[in-house]
């Protein structure tokens, strides 16, 4: 398992004084791709070898009140590529004394630039199966689909941004879950997320003008007491398929400090 130390620096800190969402996901992400640099596995790696990482499947859990300003926390993470040509990799956030704080699990896949097509990272990348593995399970939470909710829909448009983009021209992960976090019909000061997952079925660009999509399922605040549960598409409006870009879930809970 490969560890790495950080600390909560200003500009990772949200209003409550604690590490942002946007924050733990490039954490998260910049952990993977230092933990595989060692093994010529990490993005800049693979793509100067024809090569890009792709995600597919994202989730996270929030399971106690994350690390505040200038706290020090662990992030520690492996990888499993038994799994065809998936790679599937488990983060899990820690205070320095142990205390288990996040979790997160990720799925990957491995694309030949010029082919366009997947290929088997085990094949490609075999030093990735001597460190930092352990076996993982590769079954996800289902997203509720989203016409399956009944709460009224609303619509928010999201430009995107130059800054928006990762090495491979794409969307990062990470902006998505922002958008997610802003478009939620909640009140943000008094509710925090707990339980995320994400399904990642296209790219998007830059100049691109998206639409993220949002409904609450049917009665959950009244059915769940506090705990209010969304659905989120993120859709390209003319796309011909009418398929969504990526499809999200969030459980929300009140914020106690």
């Amino acid at each position: 398992m490969y560890v790495r130390e950080l600390t909560v620096l200003p500009s990772d800190a949200s209003c409550h004084g604690e590490l942002k969402l946007h924050g733990l996901l490039d954490c998260l992400q910049d952990t993977a791709g230092m933990a595989v640099s060692e093994l010529d596995g990490s993005p800049t790696q693979v793509l100067a070898r024809g090569y890009a990482w792709v995600i597919l499947l994202y989730e996270v859990e929030l399971l106690h009140r994350l690390p505040a300003l200038d706290d020090r926390f662990l992030v520690k993470t492996y990888h499993d590529m038994n799994h065809g040509y998936r790679t599937l990799r488990v983060f899990q956030v820690e205070t320095p004394r142990g205390d288990l704080l996040a979790w997160a699990k990720t799925s990957w896949l491995l694309i030949d630039l010029a082919a366009g097509r997947p290929v088997r990272p085990a094949v490609h990348l075999p030093e990735f199966l001597t460190r930092d593995t352990a076996p993982i399970d590769p079954d996800f939470r289902a997203i509720p689909d989203f016409r399956s909710a009944a709460g009224e829909v609303r619509e928010t448009v999201y430009p995107v941004r130059f800054h928006d983009l990762d090495a491979n021209g794409h969307v990062n992960n990470a902006v998505y879950f922002e958008w997610v976090f802003e478009a939620t019909p909640i009140d943000l000061m008094a509710y925090a997320p707990r339980t995320i997952c994400a399904s990642f079925r296209s790219s998007a660009r830059w100049g691109d003008a998206l639409t993220l999509r949002v409904r609450e399922l049917e009665d959950s605040a009244e059915r769940t007491g506090e705990i209010r549960t969304f659905v989120y598409e993120v859709v390209e409006p003319g796309r011909r398929d009418g398929k969504p870009l990526t499809a999200f879930s969030c459980t929300w809970e009140p914020y106690r400090p």
